[in-house]
């Protein structure tokens, strides 16, 4: 009796402060989530939706304003940091990759639909399968947004919505496991040597065999010598290029004079040379030139390790070695990321638009080289919220506004909208950089947390029916789950051989984008021991988003 009066007063509680339910099912999901099990993990989304269905057989109401401000926070972030890739692979350099991400959504849009027919699930269950199967959690908001305009009563709306969310829990984890199997299987049973073919992409991107260090994009740091070597004494700049081994020349020390090394700058006995160089570009040189000593002159020159946002026509579409030759001969670039992936920084890897350079060298020069390329992206904790959420109104009025074309009503929804005003407000942010800054540590805060506090909001509205749809459709649901996340990834693979004839690296990496799959892609990452994967990712990344995001809206129209 006790118990039950206890049971009671906490269900009494919770169904007065649902938000007691929504802060725990974000901290079991959280907590949950980097659980590891033989390497494995559901990840945070996964484990936020199953605490929160969990949680949610207590029956509580939701109000659907906080799932709405959540969705439309992680959707207009996710659109903001791919939107620079996204216009950009509208390039012709980028068709192969276009096309390849449409035919994986399009695939995986008539993969589920057959199976619905088959099946006998309704549009809201198909929805949440794609969503699930393919890992694109945006496919519940558009989903979500497209049931609320339906001509049907409130109760209806109910049991569909609850019906997505219960077919993405469903499908999700082996969405996410079943392909991080997939990367690790079909390359062995195909007889491709990821490592090997990485190997291979990687020396042509690193030019000639003479110009390649094995540690090229290692941090450099400043050392200062003493010239005593006669194989320098006499040589011009210029001439000890090879010698250097890729270290540069900062600054020469004579006397007491500082002097600007140019070409043709002659090396004379006991110059100091401040060097910029890797630990194996320095290790290599130790025995070439003298000593090392210390210069309280040259110690004190301010050094700086900058990162380069870039925008600049100057740098995009060129290789990082033309790029620093032609504006940043005395810098190094220690590292080159784009959508937050490092890429191989290799000397002829090409240069995109939004991505970030980080660069050392000399406060004067670093800023210089910033000022030629880009945007220099010095530590800020300010977000310009003021573009958010102008982001996420535009957006809002884009999503709702309505085509009639006959009898049929045509609408983005407010998820479309929003994802549309992302990818815009991002763009811009790479033609103007001065403009809607969102600091990396922002953007990871802006999507997870909307996106984990929308999806428990989601598990909690149907956590009432989740038991009986496991017990009725649990098993069929699963094994439709494991043909959507397959098939698409399957023929996406003989289109991207046959076809379009891609790298198989680049092949692979291009999948996981086309299907949002990122922990694919750091399993392909350690399969290859390199960050080659990263660079066919990208862009199918950026459209892949974009598609299947739409789908929920089209699944539930017009199905």
């Amino acid at each position: 009796m006790i118990v039950q009066d206890i049971w009671t007063d906490i269900v009494s509680i919770c169904r007065l402060y649902p938000q007691l339910l929504i802060f725990l099912s974000l901290a079991i999901g959280y907590a949950v989530g980097k659980i590891r099990v033989v390497g494995f993990s559901l990840g945070s989304t996964a484990s936020v939706l199953l605490a929160a269905l969990a949680l949610g057989q207590i029956g509580v109401e939701i109000t659907p304003l906080i799932k709405a401000i959540a969705f439309a926070l992680f959707i207009f972030t996710i659109g903001y940091k791919v939107g620079p890739q996204f216009f950009g692979g509208l390039k012709k350099e980028g068709f192969s990759y276009i096309i390849l991400a449409l035919f994986v959504a399009i695939v995986g849009l008539v993969t589920a639909v057959l199976l619905g027919k088959l099946f006998g699930f309704n549009n809201g269950t198909v929805a949440g399968l794609l969503s699930g199967a393919m890992t694109q959690s945006s496919v519940i908001g558009t989903a979500e947004d497209a049931v609320r305009a339906l001509p049907i009563d409130a109760v209806q709306q109910k049991l569909l919505s609850s019906d997505i969310a219960v077919a993405y829990a469903i499908t999700y984890l082996f969405g996410v496991a079943g392909l991080i199997l997939f990367y690790k299987i079909v390359p062995r049973l195909l007889k491709i040597d990821l490592k090997a073919e990485a190997q291979k992409l990687e020396a042509q991107l690193s030019g000639s065999a003479a110009q390649q260090v094995s540690s090229w994009n290692a941090r450099p740091s400043m050392r200062i010598y003493r010239v005593a070597s006669k194989n320098v004494v006499g040589k011009s700049v210029s001439a000890l290029k090879d010698l250097l081994a890729g270290a540069k020349i900062e600054k020469i020390k004579r006397g007491d004079t500082l002097l600007e090394p140019t070409p043709t700058t002659t090396i004379q006995a006991d110059d100091l040379l401040l060097l910029l160089g890797t630990r194996d570009q320095i290790i290599a040189i130790v025995d070439t030139i003298g000593p090392e000593v210390d210069d309280a002159i040259l110690a004190a020159l301010p050094g700086e390790m900058l990162d380069v946002y870039v925008t600049s026509a100057k740098a995009v579409g060129k290789t990082v070695e033309t790029v620093l030759k032609k504006y940043g001969a005395h810098c190094m670039i220690h590292s080159i990321t784009r959508q937050d992936h490092e890429l191989p920084l290799k000397q002829r890897t090409v240069i995109e638009k939004g991505d970030t350079l980080a660069v050392m060298g000399l406060t004067d020069e670093v800023d210089a080289f910033a000022q030629a390329v880009g945007y220099p992206e010095r530590e800020t904790k300010t977000t310009d919220l003021a573009m958010v959420g102008l982001g996420c109104f535009l957006g809002t009025l884009l999503g709702i506004a309505m085509i009639k074309i006959g009898y049929v009503s045509l609408t983005l929804g407010t998820g479309g909208g929003i994802l549309l005003a992302g990818l815009f407000f991002g763009w811009l942010r790479s033609v103007h950089p001065t403009f809607g800054g969102i600091p990396a540590a922002a953007q990871w805060l802006l999507s997870d947390l909307g996106l984990n506090l929308f999806i428990a909001c989601v598990g909690l509205t149907a956590g009432p029916r989740a038991i009986h749809a496991l017990q009725t459709q649990g098993a069929t649901l699963f094994l439709a789950g494991v043909i959507v996340t397959l098939t698409p990834q399957i023929l996406g693979l003989v289109f991207g051989k046959f076809v379009l004839r891609l790298n198989p690296v680049l092949l692979f990496g291009a999948l996981t984008g086309a299907g949002t799959a990122t922990p694919s892609l750091n399993v392909l990452k350690n399969e290859c021991d390199s960050s080659a994967p990263a660079l066919g990712y990208t862009v199918p990344y950026a459209i892949g988003n974009f598609i299947l995001t739409i789908w929920g809206t089209v699944i539930i129209n017009f199905m």
